[in-house]
């Protein structure tokens, strides 16, 4: 090929640079072999290369040069050389002869005029070159004062001193010919290996060349090598190489050099020779089966490939794609024998993972380009029939290791696409072999660092396929047992955890066991946690250690019982272990979910005397924020929020994984939701901004919270512009939670279609599935469905609810237990939403068919909720679903089963608020009042020790139970009711404002006209706004129940207490029917010695005062009630 080249050169060269004006002919003319390639032929050193060689010329010659020669790059390197020796063409006569040219440019001067080298002096060197030229020459006279050349330039190069190459090359130029030994030369070129290549190339090469072939080692291939490259001899460079692999010598020859030095000029033929080279030289241990190029770590071991040099080619893509078409044109040439269709593979294999390493890590990155760059890549390998098993392997692991494609994106994944091309092609047998079971623990950990199931599924499905009588890894097997107990999802923990115990029963420790019961914890069901927390003793021999008890503790405290968890935590210390920072994490957040602060601080106090780090803990500092928002001291969980900031800057604050600022994140959420359920959108403003002023990281819970404010104040495409639009753009993960916050605040707003929408594009995007979401999707299709049937006026009780009931069987034969298992926040307002998994399902189809009236069917949904929890021992329903049964038993008239549902209500709240107080000192039994209107009642509402922001749990099913007496002729019912609201008072809980109103209404038309007026004036009349002024030129909407009140819709909230206009209409009937008594001469009370209109208008002056000043406006309720009394 280089003897071609020559001809080659000779002819083209003729053509393209003949002059266009004939020229006159020089005196003297070189002889035609001059011009000729075949001076490669000439027998003469290789050292005649370099146009000057110091220390080698005697006498005046010493200061004889040449510089270079005009158009010198048309000839060979060896004919230059000996041009340059025999032509003596000066620097000075050189430019005189360029201004001549300028003016005569038909003239072609050349001649041989010998000249000499001007002394080095200040007129020719600038300031700094000639000081150093000063110092070397001073430094080299003070080496050969002190010893001989040869003992200075030894005692150089055992030394450590750097940057003294041309002293080095200095003093081996005055020592003698015959004084240097081969060592002094080969230790002398890995000396000047540090040095620029084309300071020294000629030398170097000089050096070498005197070298005996049997003394030359690998590093003195490689700095001859690079002092070829930099003469631009690239044939004399790979004849180098080929030399030193036929000796077999070990260690780096340089191809990474010549490999760079070939890819950038696309010279392909030598590349592949090289690396044919290369590849045979090494040992079957280290390229076999291309296992370098499925190693996604391979920098570390680059040192024993070829590739070092080239990876640092800019633009290496284009350089591949020249590659693939070589490969394409000449495919039959390199296919003719197995070992060169070998180097093929190997070096496309090599030159892709660089190409690949340059498109994903360098400069601004296109995700689009690189994706269009892997699929057109593979798609060429598979047109040339190049199996492409190992870069697939590489190209997705590499991907995986690089953190932007580990983070959470919108867009569809590089990696996964890639999977899915492999996969194919591995399924129809277009390439031989499998994925690797590494490929498959890789891509599981990162399905699951996202959370995904349905790719950890996938994944666990295609490694069984293609591994169908092997057993899953440890290491991959151990981690999908740890996924599935974190998700839940019991059945396929268990035939996993088996598959562990039976393929690696030697692995099986508690860190394994503890998973047992873990699973369940998650689930929300304690008696299995127990169940296999028995089975690490029983089955397995071992004794729990404190991890496996913190895990039965978690189920306690997950299922909101407080005296399990207590008699846990004392089965703990009897056990004998010591309680650690996951002990008391629990122990905590059963506290911190009841707003019992008090509690929560003795359990800190005490985890701080016991040594435990808990002051450092960003999540148990957190959970005192959450205790002071349930208790509504605000100011306080601010100032704690703001003292966590203070600890994070300070680096005294970190979450569970060690790093800080995540639970930062936690605790301006929780505030940001408080405010948000308080409709004050500005303070959520005003967080959000404290956020990014602060640098807190936002997450995706945090626009959550921020939707939540939305829809608060009736805004919620707001909220769904967020979840579509907002959150997108920051790649931040939608989840169930957002679609249930979106929702909701639809059909608050009665945009049935919009939530219909919501839901739909809820299933489009397949978001996995939550206890809430589920709640959400069936309120959205009953609504939907109620809707039409009123659209078609079928009003027929059996007519069922197909869409609603189709829904709830779908979510009945999957693992519905599985949802609970969430880690997302619970949007239900409802204190047992957690555990009310399907009962909450069947509650709400329940309530929808109790509209309706359709009693059989709400009977029978009931029943079937109760026989999904029959094999637990003590069940009791949970009260969403008593409620439900109480509003279909009240408008059956079946008023027993509303009172014994209510009594069932009662014994689950009394679980749901108690207190750490409480279990620990039982209170007293509570007195028994006569009147509400005694003193001691309010007395011991205050005093109650019951969790303060559960009070309200039977607000729903009070009023049922009111409503119920309140229908019946039995004339004990209103005892019944006063003793039902005195005891639910002493205890500590709260009533609605709609059941205080009932319970006042039937005091009134049951004859206790005192008792009504009483406690109307006691707990009703302190917020009565007054009646508005009323003017016909100012229309204003009324508010529904409080008509012709001066009050606004801003005004009532759910702890609103107020008369309401029906209730006062009702005393005012009763008030008027007591004045025409007392006109007749009826009413007078001997025991009070006063008429009871006078004794009403002294006890009860605000009630009195309301009722005569009542506007007078003839409406429904007038002359409903107030019929014959106006």
């Amino acid at each position: 090929m280089l003897e071609r080249a020559s001809t080659c050169l000779e002819s083209g060269g003729r053509h393209l640079l003949q002059c266009p004006k004939r020229g006159l002919r020089s005196r003297r003319m070189l002889h035609s072999s001059f011009w000729h390639h075949g001076a490669i032929d000439l027998s003469l050193p290789a050292w005649w290369a370099s146009p000057s060689i110091p220390g080698r010329l005697s006498g005046d010659d010493q200061s004889r040069g040449c510089d270079g020669l005009l158009l010198d790059f048309l000839y060979p390197e060896k004919t230059l050389a000996l041009m340059q020796t025999i032509t003596k063409y000066g620097a000075d006569s050189l430019k005189a002869r360029r201004k001549q040219s300028s003016r005569a440019n038909a003239v072609r001067q050349f001649s041989t005029t010998p000249w000499q080298r001007q002394r080095i002096g200040s007129d020719v060197l600038d300031p700094e070159e000639h000081a150093r030229e000063q110092s070397l020459e001073r430094e080299m006279q003070q080496h050969l004062y002190r010893s001989t050349a040869n003992a200075a330039l030894e005692a150089l190069l055992a030394s450590d001193e750097q940057n003294k190459q041309e002293l080095a090359m200095r003093l081996y130029d005055a020592i003698p010919e015959s004084g240097a030994t081969s060592q002094l030369r080969a230790d002398l070129l890995e000396y000047v290996e540090s040095a620029p290549a084309k300071s020294y190339a000629s030398r170097v090469v000089s050096i070498f060349e005197s070298l005996p072939e049997d003394d030359r080692r690998a590093s003195s291939y490689r700095i001859a090598t690079s002092a070829y490259l930099a003469l631009g001899m690239v044939g004399s460079s790979v004849q180098l190489y080929e030399t030193a692999a036929s000796r077999n010598i070990s260690g780096d020859l340089g191809v990474d050099m010549i490999l760079e030095r070939t890819v950038k000029d696309n010279q392909w033929e030598l590349c592949l020779r090289v690396y044919r080279g290369f590849v045979n030289s090494r040992s079957t241990e280290t390229i076999r089966s291309y296992a370098f190029y499925q190693k996604s770590d391979r920098r570390e071991n680059e040192s024993m490939l070829a590739w070092r040099k080239a990876a640092k080619i800019p633009y290496l893509r284009g350089n591949l794609e020249s590659f693939l078409f070589h490969v394409k044109q000449f495919r039959h040439e390199l296919a003719d024998s197995p070992k060169s269709w070998k180097a093929v593979r190997h070096f496309t294999f090599g030159l892709a993972a660089e190409a690949m390493e340059q498109i994903l890590t360098r400069g601004p990155i296109d995700e689009q380009f690189v994706w269009d760059f892997f699929v057109s890549f593979f798609e060429a390998l598979r047109a040339l029939e190049i199996p492409a098993q190992s870069l697939y392997e590489y190209s997705i692991r590499r991907i995986l290791h690089i953190e932007r494609y580990r983070l959470y994106n919108n867009q569809d994944s590089i990696w996964h696409g890639l999977y899915r091309m492999y996969w194919r092609q591995c399924r129809t047998k277009e390439l031989p072999g499998r994925p690797s079971k590494e490929l498959y623990r890789q891509l599981i950990l990162q399905a699951g660092h996202l959370g995904s199931e349905s790719h950890v599924a996938r994944f666990l499905k295609d490694l069984r396929r293609f591994y169908p009588d092997e057993p899953i890894p440890d290491h991959t097997l151990e981690y999908l047992v740890r996924f599935y107990a974190q998700h839940g999802q019991a059945d396929i923990f268990h035939e996993l955890f088996d598959e562990f115990a039976h393929s690696y029963e030697s692995r099986l420790d508690l860190r394994i066991l503890m998973l047992l019961p873990f699973t369940y914890a998650r689930r929300v069901d304690v008696q299995g946690a127990e169940r296999q927390f028995r089975r690490i003793t029983e089955e397995f021999s071992k004794t729990p250690d404190i991890a496996c008890w913190n895990v039965l503790l978690l189920a306690y405290a997950r299922d909101d019982d407080l005296d399990g968890a207590l008699a846990c935590f004392n089965r703990i210390l009897s056990a004998g272990c010591t309680p650690d920072t996951y002990t008391y994490g629990p122990m905590l957040e059963l506290c911190s979910a009841r707003g019992d602060i008090e509690a929560f601080e003795t359990i800190y106090s005490r985890a701080e005397q016991l040594g435990i780090d808990v002051r450092t803990d960003g999540w148990a500092r957190s959970g005192y924020v959450q205790a002071c928002l349930r208790t509504d001291d605000i100011e306080g969980a601010e100032a704690t929020a703001r003292a966590m900031l203070k600890s994070h800057r300070g680096g005294m604050l970190r979450d569970k994984a060690g790093a800080l600022g995540s639970s930062l994140t936690h605790v301006w959420n929780m505030l940001i939701q408080h405010y948000a359920l308080e409709k004050d959108v500005m303070t959520c403003r005003r967080l959000y901004r404290e956020m990014i002023d602060n640098e807190i990281p936002l997450d995706t819970w945090t626009y959550a919270s921020l939707m939540r404010g939305l829809i608060e104040v009736s805004q919620t495409n707001a909220a769904f512009k967020i979840l579509r639009s907002t959150m997108r753009m920051n790649n931040l993960q939608v989840h169930a939670f957002h679609y249930t916050i979106v929702m909701t605040g639809f059909l608050r707003e009665g945009q049935y279609p919009l939530a219909e929408w919501a839901y739909k594009h809820m299933l489009t995007k397949k978001i996995p599935q939550t206890a809430a979401s589920r709640l959400a999707s069936l309120e959205v299709l009953g609504a939907l469905e109620m809707r039409s049937l009123r659209q078609k006026r079928d009003y027929d009780p059996r007519t069922r609810l197909k869409e609603v009931e189709e829904a709830l069987r779908e979510v009945l034969v999957t693992d519905y237990k599985s949802e609970v298992a969430d880690r997302q926040p619970h949007h239900s307002m409802q204190i047992d939403s957690r555990r009310n998994v399907p009962e909450g399902y069947f509650g709400f189809i329940i309530m929808l068919y109790g509209t309706r009236r359709a009693f059989d069917i709400c009977k029978e949904l009931f029943e079937a909720a109760t026989i999904a929890r029959q094999e637990e021992v003590d069940y009791r329903p949970p009260i969403t679903l008593l409620t439900a049964m109480m509003e279909v038993h009240l408008k059956a008239k079946e008023y027993d089963e509303v009172a014994k549902c209510w009594e069932l209500a009662k014994q689950q709240a009394d679980k749901l608020v108690k207190t750490v107080e409480q279990v620990v000192q039982p209170p007293p039994p509570q007195p028994e009042f006569d009147s509400l209107l005694d003193p001691a009642v309010m007395q011991s509402f205050e005093d109650a020790r019951i969790a303060k922001n559960r009070r309200q749990v039977l607000t729903m099913p009070t009023r049922i139970y009111i409503r119920s007496l309140a229908a019946q002729e039995d004339p004990n019912a209103l005892g019944r009711a006063q003793r039902a609201i005195r005891s639910l008072l002493t205890s500590g809980f709260v009533l609605d404002n709609m059941t205080w109103n009932d319970f006042i209404q039937m005091q009134a038309r049951r004859g206790a006209v005192v008792d009504a007026f009483s406690t109307c004036e006691m707990y009703l009349m302190p917020n009565f706004p007054g009646w508005r002024d009323l003017n016909p030129f100012y229309i204003r909407k009324t508010i529904p129940g409080f008509n012709w009140m001066e009050v606004r819709h801003t005004d009532i909230t759910q702890r609103t207490i107020m008369p309401r206009y029906k209730t006062l209409v009702v005393l005012a009937r009763v008030y008027a029917q007591i004045r025409r008594d007392e006109a007749d001469g009826i009413g007078y009370n001997p025991h009070r010695g006063d008429w009871d209109r006078e004794i009403l208008e002294r006890m009860c002056p605000m009630t009195v005062n309301a009722i005569i000043t009542m506007p007078r406006t003839g409406d429904k309720w007038q002359q409903r009630i107030l019929k014959g009394m106006l």
